[in-house]
């Protein structure tokens, strides 16, 4: 067993590019990255990011919290995620994690007793690290959010990780005990305590490789007639109720974000005609009925699809049309009867022509500028491309598909960089928007950005790219401390604005390209990275105290006029 792990925990630290940390470090961060993905299966997350990482952490190990489908893993998150929030699913997520063959009993005494003065109300009696007394206020944000306008409470998952064998009696009902504990505290709808030894340590890391599926019953579908490129393709409707909570939905019930990420647009929200119309199509017992012949439905796109009489299986598939739709639904699902039936599409097909092409068609439909549509699709594709064209020791992967490299391990995970990722980095460094990069969703609904398009040479975006890497490596491998990760955006245009002496990136691919092949000599000189942003620190430091002392350093970097002093700074 011990040998199996010893493998595993090898192939992680090269994946994750984790090489600085120690043996009982690099297992806190697997045993987060196991436990979180059991909660959200998308791919693409940071287990080290979970991690508290140091003294006082009062037997958390890390933590997480899944707001609406999305994991999160600071403060700053937790409460960009409840703002605007119609409504709270949550689950608290937090981990213990023992690189030792033998369990003990303690271990779960002690996390009960720590996470009742962690999830109380009052400030913890005990000696806390700042990430444990952040996780504390974000806990807050939790309860005040159920508390004003929502319905329910968040659920806590606390797991005690280590090597040995499967838990004895004794054990589980130190679990049921603590869980007793936890719940007289009624902050929580529901307290679980998971053990999670050698075994079930390997079954959590096997489903880190299986795809995202959907199994459900669809009586209603027919084929469509052979196309060339399509495998198969359906039609039908099914109960609005099914699609919500066998396709949409994840085990922990909330919406899988990631499978609207190829969507031309991201959801609007309730305060809007279209999404209003939906709701009130739902909401009118006579027209609900109708809401198949309505409502234009969900278009799904899958690499694979599995029909076995009415039984029906999606693997490895995207919502490419039909994301406001489903979003209203899920939204509305407590009131969703069986007489609402919505019209799906399942197209399989491999051909990522004939995939855009569907995503074309089937939203021009809607109110969606030409511009959208096509040309952002080529440059994604050109990104992607030059990308690849770069240096072994300088080679990064642009994830222009979600999930599109999960399952080659010849790839280091952190050199993926998302679509997210890649706009907070240029947004930061090349967009004077480093008080923003925090806030992915409202970058992407900025028309005015201007990240993606095709005046701009591919070489900028990977410029971009390359200062997220090197700064991210200095912080995972604990080079730059890990109290400054919240700054990591203006420490990026602190470093980029050095780097280029204050000259902006350069318009025309002509003038920008020498520029940035002159910024990435720079960029890529690690030791000349470390030298420059660890010096850079204290002097954020500085003018963190001297500007806003009583502020935290996630809220203060989130500032407009704090960031651009700094970066007049140290200009």
């Amino acid at each position: 067993m011990k040998e199996v792990l010893s493998e595993q925990l090898r192939q992680f630290r090269q994946e994750q590019d984790l090489a600085g940390l120690g043996d009982d470090e690099a297992f806190e961060a697997f045993a987060a990255h196991c436990v979180l993905h059991r909660y959200h299966e998308e791919e693409d997350f940071s287990p080290d990011a979970h991690r508290t990482g140091g003294g006082n952490d009062l037997s958390v190990d890390a933590w997480g919290i899944v707001v609406n489908g999305e994991l999160l893993h600071d403060l700053d998150g937790v409460r960009q995620a409840v703002e605007g929030a119609r409504e709270l699913n949550a689950v608290v997520v937090v981990v213990q994690a023992k690189n030792s063959a033998n369990f003990e009993g303690k271990v779960v005494a002690d996390l009960a007793d720590n996470l009742r003065q962690v999830c109380d109300r009052e400030p913890i009696r005990y000696t806390a690290s700042p990430r444990i007394i952040e996780l504390q206020e974000a806990l807050h944000v939790l309860y005040d959010a159920h508390r004003l306008h929502m319905s329910g409470s968040p659920r806590l998952e606390a797991w005690y990780v280590h090597c040995g064998g499967d838990p004895n009696d004794d054990l589980l009902e130190k679990c049921r005990s603590a869980e007793r504990s936890l719940d007289e505290l009624a902050r929580f709808d529901s307290v679980r305590f998971e053990v999670a030894g050698f075994h079930k340590l390997q079954r959590l890391h096997q489903l880190l490789n299986r795809r995202v599926r959907a199994t459900f019953d669809w009586s209603s579908k027919s084929g469509m007639t052979k196309m060339d490129g399509v495998k198969q393709a359906w039609t039908g409707t099914l109960p609005a109720a099914d699609l919500v909570g066998k396709i949409l939905v994840d085990e922990g019930g909330s919406i899988r974000n990631f499978l609207f990420q190829d969507n031309i647009r991201d959801f609007l929200g309730g305060d809007n005609p279209v999404n209003d119309d939906i709701a009130a199509t739902l909401a009118d017992r006579v027209a609900r009925r109708r809401f198949a012949v309505l409502n234009n439905g969900i278009t799904v796109i899958a690499r694979k699809f599995d029909a076995t009489g009415q039984e029906c299986t999606l693997s490895d598939f995207q919502i490419v049309n039909g994301c406001q739709t489903g979003y209203v639904l899920f939204h509305q699902r407590a009131h969703l009867t069986d007489d609402v039936q919505v019209k799906l599409t399942v197209i399989e097909t491999e051909d990522e022509e004939i995939a855009d092409a569907i995503t074309n068609a089937t939203n021009r439909q809607t109110r969606i500028a030409e511009e959208s549509l096509g040309a952002g699709r080529q440059v994604h594709r050109d990104i992607e491309a030059y990308f690849d064209t770069t240096k072994p020791d300088r080679h990064l992967h642009y994830e222009r598909r979600v999930g599109q490299f999960d399952l080659d391990k010849s790839i280091t995970k952190t050199r993926v960089i998302g679509q997210n990722q890649l706009t907070q980095s240029f947004a930061a460094v090349f967009r004077g928007r480093a008080h923003d990069a925090t806030r992915p969703a409202k970058l992407r609904r900025d028309s005015r950005l201007d990240v993606y398009n095709d005046q701009i040479p591919p070489i900028a975006h990977y410029t971009a790219a390359s200062i997220w890497y090197q700064v991210d490596w200095l912080f995972r491998n604990n080079r730059i401390d890990r109290t400054w990760k919240p700054a990591r955006f203006v420490l990026m245009a602190a470093a980029m604005q050095h780097l280029t002496e204050g000259k902006p990136l350069p318009k025309g691919a002509r003038k920008a390209t020498p520029h940035c092949r002159m910024l990435l000599d720079r960029i890529w000189d690690r030791d000349g990275i470390e030298r420059l942003v660890g010096a850079l620190v204290p002097a954020l430091e500085d003018h963190w105290k001297s500007e806003a002392p009583d502020q935290r350093l996630s809220e203060a970097v989130r500032t407009k006029g704090f960031t651009d002093r700094f970066l007049r700074t140290v200009r």
